[in-house]
């Protein structure tokens, strides 16, 4: 049997459900060249979590709930503030 491996893009994404991380390639999902493709591969289910992780710095670059993967957190504010 012959296995082709395709080179690691740019954005590494994990998936778990909230609270349950398996850890490292246990939740790695896929490597993506952009964020957007990268967010469009996420399943919008209630309790699943993801983190996108910039492979050339290892640093988080979007995380939280696939639920609100489209969301601006910058637009969230709590219910009693105008």
């Amino acid at each position: 049997m012959r296995v082709i491996l395709s080179p690691m893009r740019r954005y590494l994404v994990f998936t778990y459900y909230a609270g349950r991380p398996q850890g490292g390639y246990h939740d790695f999902l896929d490597s993506f060249s952009s964020i957007p493709e990268a967010l469009e591969n996420l399943l919008e289910e209630p309790g699943r979590y993801f983190q996108i992780v910039d492979r050339n710095s290892m640093r988080i670059v979007k995380q939280g709930l696939t639920a609100l993967k489209d969301g601006d957190p910058s637009t969230f504010r709590p219910e009693d503030s105008p």
